[in-house]
């Protein structure tokens, strides 16, 4: 038996509906050890023929998902019972860890269920900036650009973000002539803390933000940055009043 692929779309019926347990493995093509677990996962595919569900989901093509669980790291392998997810196990793992998480929901069946958290929260809050810092004063200065300008806040570290990035990428090979500022995150947490307490936004990565005269005009984050999307916010904002 083969690993079945997820998608976005058949993932409620095919997960969150299914009456059994059901082990997501969320990767990506250019993960390598991502890559690595196929043939640990083709072998619980067989070992489990008939009694567990085994899938996988494309992390880069299926970003609702991945948004919806707060994937951070890949690999992330989440384990389903009935609907509910009871496990989440990131990054590559031997055989036997995937083998003693599936014997132990198996044997607790459904009245163990014992869910956690949907979303992993690994980074702590940032504290807010202090009001003259040199951080708040670039924050209030992108703000107050007098030209439309597309603040793209980045994780290098999440997956999400790279495909987010992918699209502003795109947007922006496209539309040359769009003022922007891309602040990574891990190298400017200052940065992007004041734009959170300047902009009364709260902080998320990836997030997208179009600013003029000191006002957001248009924001969005995780799987909402697409090309599309962006350019039909600048359309907009470019139309005659």
């Amino acid at each position: 038996m083969t690993v079945a692929t997820l998608t976005d779309g058949a993932f409620p019926a095919e997960v969150l509906d299914h009456s059994g347990l059901v082990v997501v493995d969320i990767w990506a093509e250019w993960c390598s050890p991502c890559r690595a677990l196929g043939p640990i996962f083709e072998m619980l595919a067989e070992r489990y023929l008939d009694r567990v569900r085994i899938g996988k989901l494309d992390a880069d093509a299926n970003p609702e998902t991945v948004t919806r669980y707060d994937v951070r790291a890949l690999p992330t392998v989440l384990i389903f019972q009935s609907g509910v997810l009871v496990e989440r196990l990131s990054g590559a793992r031997a055989l036997g860890t995937y083998v003693d998480a599936i014997e132990t929901q198996l044997a607790r069946g459904e009245a163990g269920v014992v869910a956690v958290p949907s979303v992993e929260r690994t980074m702590p809050a940032l504290p807010l900036a202090n009001a003259d810092s040199d951080a708040i004063r670039e924050a209030r200065a992108l703000l107050a650009n007098g030209e439309a300008m597309l603040v793209f806040k980045h994780s290098n570290s999440c997956p999400v973000s790279f495909t987010a990035k992918r699209q502003y990428d795109q947007f922006l090979a496209a539309n040359p002539d769009v003022h922007t500022r891309l602040v990574i995150v891990q190298q400017e947490r200052d940065l992007s803390n004041a734009l959170e307490t300047v902009s009364r936004l709260r902080h998320q990565s990836p997030q997208a933000l179009i600013v003029r005269d000191g006002r957001v005009l248009w924001d969005a984050s995780h799987g909402g940055i697409t090309k599309p999307r962006l350019e039909e916010a600048f359309a907009t904002l470019r139309r005659p009043a």
